[in-house]
C-alpha cells in the first residue's frame, strides 16, 4: 500500500486535470490529458518495480529482520512478485483516474471489480485447490493484473469518443502532458508516502506494546473500516464533480456540494456505525480473538465511532474538494504535519510512554483528525483554494 500509493496519485492527478479540462469544455484536449495520465503511471510503476527490486534485500531485512528465514524467504518472493505486477496495476490505475475525471465512475468500478474477482478466482485455483502457496499467490496476482491491464486498454477504446482519443495521440509519449499530470499528482504521491511513512512508524510503536496489541489493533482496524467505506466512496466521487465545477468557474456549486457531500458522510457514520455496534459481538466472533482483549477492541471502537461522525468528514471528504481544484500542495503540508507533529508524537507519548495502548493510538488518531478537519474547513471557507489554475 505503501508503494501503490505513489502511482494510485498519478491516476488522481489526471481525475482532478480531466475534471477541469473537461468542465471547461476543452474536450479536444482530454486525449492528451489520458495519454499523460496513463503513460505517467505506467512509467511510474516501472521504475518502483526496478528501484524496490534492487533494494528489497535489505529492506525486508531492516523492516523484519527477526523474522524466521522461512518467513523471510517467502517475504522475498511474495515482494518481487508484487513488484513485476506494478506496471499493470498502473495502468488500471491510471485508467480508473481517467474515466473518473470524466464522470465514468461505473465503469471504472467495473475495471477494478474484473481485476479482484479475477484475483479471487485465480487464488481459488493455485492456492486452494493446487496448493501452490505463495507462488501460487504471486502467479493469481499477475494474471489478474496482466488482464486487468488488458481490459483497461479496451475500456480506453471504448471510450475514445468522450476522450477524443486516437491512435495518433496515444502511440507515443506526450512529454508535456506527462509533465503537467506529474507536477499536478507531486503533493498526492508525497502525501501517501509520508502519511503511509507514519502509519508503518506507528504500527512499529504498537509491535513494542506486545501480542494482545497488535492483534486488538488489527481487528479494531479491520472492524473500523468497514463503516468508512461509503464516506471514503464520496471522497472520491467529490474529486471530478468538484473538478468539473472549478473548470466551469462555478464556484456556488463546487461549495454547495462539498458541503451536501460531507454532511452525507457524516449521515453514513450514523447508520454505518449504529450496525456495527449492533453486529458488534457476532461480527467480532469471526476474529476469533481470546476474551482478555475483547472490552479493548469495543472501548477503541467506540472511539472511533465518536471520531467519525465529529472528524472524519472534514479530515477526508472536504480536503477532496481543496485537491481537485489544484490546492493540493496545502492539503499535503496540512495532512503531513499533523500526522508527524500530532499523530506520531502522540502515538508515542500516550499510546508508548503512559501506558493507554491501543485506546490511546485510536483517541491520537482520531483528535488529529479533528486538527486537520479545523485547518481544511479555515481554508473552505476562504478564497485560496480555487485560485490554482490548472486549465
Amino acid at each position: 500500500m505503501f508503494l501503490i500509493s505513489i502511482f494510485v496519485s498519478v491516476g488522481l492527478g489526471g481525475t482532478v486535470m480531466i475534471a477541469q479540462y473537461f468542465g471547461a469544455n476543452r474536450v479536444k484536449d482530454l486525449g492528451h490529458v489520458v495519454n499523460g495520465t496513463v503513460y505517467g503511471a505506467v512509467a511510474t510503476g516501472i521504475v518502483l518495480a526496478l528501484v524496490f527490486g534492487l533494494l528489497h534485500n535489505g529492506i525486508l531485512s531492516a523492516l523484519f529482520g527477526a523474522a524466521s528465514p522461512a518467513v523471510m524467504r517467502n517475504a522475498r518472493l511474495y515482494m518481487l512478485g508484487v513488484l513485476c505486477s506494478y506496471p499493470f496495476e498502473a495502468m488500471v490505475e491510471g485508467t480508473n483516474g481517467s474515466l473518473r475525471g470524466i464522470g465514468r465512475t461505473k465503469n471504472s468500478l467495473q475495471l477494478s471489480l474484473a481485476m479482484n474477482v479475477m484475483y479471487l478466482l485465480f487464488n481459488l485455483v493455485t492456492i486452494t485447490w493446487l496448493h501452490m502457496g505463495v507462488v501460487g499467490m504471486i502467479i493469481a496476482l499477475n494474471l489478474s493484473r496482466w488482464l486487468a491491464a488488458g481490459l483497461a486498454v479496451w475500456m480506453l477504446a471504448s471510450h475514445r469518443d468522450l476522450f477524443a482519443l486516437t491512435w495518433r495521440v496515444m502511440r507515443r509519449v506526450d512529454w508535456r502532458m506527462l509533465r503537467k499530470v506529474l507536477t499536478v499528482c507531486v503533493p498526492f504521491a508525497a502525501e501517501g508516502v509520508f502519511f503511509n511513512g507514519g502509519k508503518i512508524l506507528i504500527q512499529m510503536m504498537i509491535v513494542m506494546l506486545g501480542t494482545q496489541a497488535i492483534v486488538t489493533n488489527a481487528i479494531t482496524s479491520s472492524w473500523t473500516q468497514m463503516s468508512e467505506i461509503i464516506p471514503s466512496a464520496l471522497g472520491t466521487a467529490l474529486v471530478p464533480i468538484v473538478g468539473q465545477c472549478v473548470g466551469r468557474r462555478n464556484l456556488k456549486d463546487a461549495r454547495k456540494i462539498t458541503k451536501s457531500f460531507v454532511g452525507l458522510g457524516m449521515l453514513a457514520f450514523v447508520v454505518g456505525d449504529a450496525l456495527l455496534l449492533a453486529l458488534f459481538k457476532p461480527g467480532i466472533r469471526l476474529f476469533s480473538p481470546s476474551a482478555a482483549i475483547l472490552p479493548v477492541i469495543f472501548l477503541s471502537y467506540c472511539i472511533f465511532v465518536g471520531m467519525h461522525l465529529l472528524f472524519w468528514t472534514v479530515s477526508f471528504v472536504l480536503p477532496n474538494a481543496l485537491r481537485a481544484a489544484g490546492d493540493g500542495k496545502f492539503t499535503t503540508i496540512v495532512s503531513l504535519a499533523s500526522m508527524w507533529a500530532f499523530r506520531v508524537v502522540g502515538v508515542y507519548v500516550f499510546a508508548v510512554r503512559m501506558g493507554f495502548g491501543v485506546p490511546g493510538v485510536c483517541a491520537i488518531m482520531g483528535l488529529e483528525w479533528g486538527v486537520r478537519g479545523v485547518i481544511f474547513i479555515r481554508r473552505f471557507a476562504g478564497d485560496k483554494w480555487y485560485q490554482n489554475k490548472l486549465v
